[in-house]
């Protein structure tokens, strides 16, 4: 009986939540109402209550799981900036879009166009950019950097949330890694030698 109450109270939750990044699509987080969830998901208010304070709450617990599992997994990734190797950025970016790909709806309402949720991309972005200042380990060595580390990060971040956004946007016209492995590429040897045109000096 419990086993079964749980699994109702699971395919509730994943109704309620379902429901709520579709509208966020449609209409925007802010011009959604509880009666609106309630509706999509075929529940009543009531039940809706059961399970979230408000729509506030629904947000900030679909926020925290979804970047809680992102963060478990970009932890696993090896990283190290000292000794740089292309497939650092690789491994980075291809565990995020397969993360993404998991959860494409969400990250579609939460990233995408007008609608989006800003406070998710920067605690995204915090995510990536932890991982990323990770790799710089003072104990590896001190040398100091040509260019502001802080500066450095900021570019990587940005580049990075672009390619995923784009990646999103765009239904994922590349496997994940071979979106990141291009990416990785253009990071580690510029924009037009990745690409193969020539330069002059």
């Amino acid at each position: 009986m419990n086993k079964k109450t749980d699994l109702r109270i699971l395919r509730t939750k994943q109704s309620i939540r379902k429901a709520f990044y579709e509208l966020i699509q449609e209409k925007g987080y802010e011009a959604i109402t509880i009666q609106d969830i309630a509706d999509r998901a075929m529940i009543n208010r009531n039940t809706f209550y059961l399970h979230y304070q408000n729509k506030p709450d629904l947000l900030d617990t679909c926020m925290n799981e979804l970047l809680s599992e992102l963060t478990d997994a970009v932890v696993l990734c090896p990283i190290s900036m000292n000794s740089f190797s292309i497939s650092i950025l690789e491994t980075v970016m291809q565990t995020v879009l397969e993360h993404i790909s998991l959860n494409t709806t969400f990250y579609y309402a939460m990233l995408i166009e007008e609608n989006r949720v800003y406070q998710f991309r920067a605690k995204m972005e915090n995510i990536i950019k932890d991982k990323l200042n990770e790799g710089w380990n003072p104990a590896q060595g001190k040398a100091s950097l040509a260019i502001s580390k802080e500066l450095l990060l900021e570019y990587l971040v940005s580049a990075f949330m672009g390619i995923v956004i784009w990646w999103i946007k765009n239904d994922q016209p590349l496997p994940a890694d071979e979106a990141s492995s291009q990416f990785s590429r253009i990071v580690t040897y510029g924009h037009l030698k990745a690409a193969g045109i020539p330069v002059e000096e």
